[in-house]
């Protein structure tokens, strides 16, 4: 995925029909152009702010759909904000 700049959502799956959490984020390209740092988009607060940080830590690979279509399996990680995260394209198994 070369650009992905915008609205977009990041969908956590527990399998192929269930999605356990939708995550509406803002996405623009980072400084170092390997990755894009995505911001929550509204923020979540408190208990919303816990199951992210329980998804994170379960399993930080998320799907990420933009608003144009285009979807791509990425790894989110934060550095002590949950509503910032930055995504990388997820190593293929």
């Amino acid at each position: 995925m070369d650009h992905c700049d915008g609205v977009a959502h990041l969908e956590w799956w527990a399998n192929l029909s269930t999605c356990l959490m939708r995550i509406p984020v803002r996405v623009a390209a980072a400084a170092d152009d390997t990755a894009w740092d995505a911001i929550i988009s509204p923020v979540v607060e408190g208990e919303a702010q816990e199951e992210v940080q329980l998804l994170l830590d379960a399993d930080p690979v998320f799907t990420l759909r933009t608003a144009d279509g285009v979807v791509a399996t990425v790894a989110a990680e934060h550095s002590g904000d949950i509503n910032r995260l930055r995504l990388r394209i997820a190593a293929e198994e």
